[in-house]
């Protein structure tokens, strides 16, 4: 929602998409239509500390990887090519047990 700030009210979306990811995993996206991240930043937004906000801890996207790698997944952000950027993470699929 921040990174949204200078979208003009009204044009502002977020878009949350799920896929199927071979078998074994599922990868979840949440795209804006902000105004992306520097390609210098991409890799560093997950770094512990970094943040572009004026009352940011740094913490949030830093937890974020932490869970997911945790959890046997992957996390990444890029930029979009028509504006915007994107965050994307895999998880895999636990199998069902029946009982």
């Amino acid at each position: 929602m921040d990174a949204m700030q200078s979208c003009a009210p009204g044009t502002r979306k977020m878009t949350l998409q799920t896929a199927l990811v071979g078998e074994s995993k599922v990868e979840v996206s949440v795209s804006d239509c902000g105004p992306g991240i520097p390609n210098d930043k991409l890799k560093g937004v997950f770094e512990t500390f970094y943040t572009t906000k004026k009352k940011g801890t740094g913490l949030g996207l830093s937890i974020v990887r932490t869970i997911v790698e945790t959890s046997g997944g992957n996390v990444w952000a890029e930029n979009r090519p028509g504006g915007g950027a994107v965050f994307r993470f895999t998880l895999p699929l636990i199998e069902a047990h029946a009982v």
